[in-house]
């Protein structure tokens, strides 16, 4: 969002100096002068974004620096992955890859619906395979949903097809939206636990009657 922001500033300045009745230079110093407001503003957007996104629990924390070294992960490693940060929110989850798994790598139990899960860490955009390979899978599995799991994305036809199949298609958004859900079930459960501290503390050291 933030480089189509910038993207669309560029252009909105590059009209405006070439309706200016300027000389060459001067308006290619007053383009200059813009692009770098403009990149100035977009790494502190940046900033800021990337700062308001970090996690703040130890849980959350160790998945983010995982996931930070996610191109480096083997397709087991990133199965693994994914099964550490779909039960760090709770849910239950079996793993199924390898052979005779019928396209579907893991099965996530969220509120007693089960969903097959494809993951794919790939370096381009996966194609129509996970798609088909998991929307047959779930029904093999018994599962009420199908997921495919690619931080890289997804091409048209894949995106197209998973419409047609009500396959849902989650990519690396998806997976830092997840470790921001875990850092809030984090926080949560401290706040719940520091409160049941406070409780026991005051149940054990009554007030002193008024005379």
């Amino acid at each position: 969002m933030i480089f189509y922001g910038g993207v669309l500033a560029a252009l909105v300045l590059l009209m405006f100096v070439a309706r200016r009745e300027v000389g060459l230079t001067e308006g290619l110093e007053e383009l200059c002068v813009g692009l770098l407001l403009i990149g100035a503003v977009a790494t502190i957007a940046w900033t800021a974004w990337r700062l308001w996104g970090r996690p703040e629990t130890p849980k959350a924390q160790e998945l983010a620096r995982r996931f930070e070294d996610v191109r480096s992960m083997g397709g087991t490693q990133f199965e693994v992955f994914m099964a550490d940060l779909f039960r760090a929110m709770g849910h239950q989850v079996s793993m199924s890859g390898g052979v005779g798994d019928q396209g579907v790598d893991l099965i996530v139990n969220p509120r007693g619906e089960r969903i097959a899960v494809q993951c794919k860490n790939h370096t381009k955009p996966v194609g129509n395979k996970p798609v088909q390979e998991v929307y047959a899978g779930a029904r093999h599995h018994r599962c009420v949903d199908a997921w495919v799991v690619a931080p890289a994305g997804y091409t048209r036809g894949a995106i197209d097809l998973a419409e047609s199949t009500h396959v849902s298609l989650h990519d690396a958004d998806s997976v830092h939206e997840w470790i921001r859900k875990v850092d809030a079930l984090e926080k949560e459960r401290a706040s719940r636990t520091q409160s049941g501290v406070r409780d026991t503390s005051l149940s054990t050291h009554p007030r002193a009657k008024r005379s």
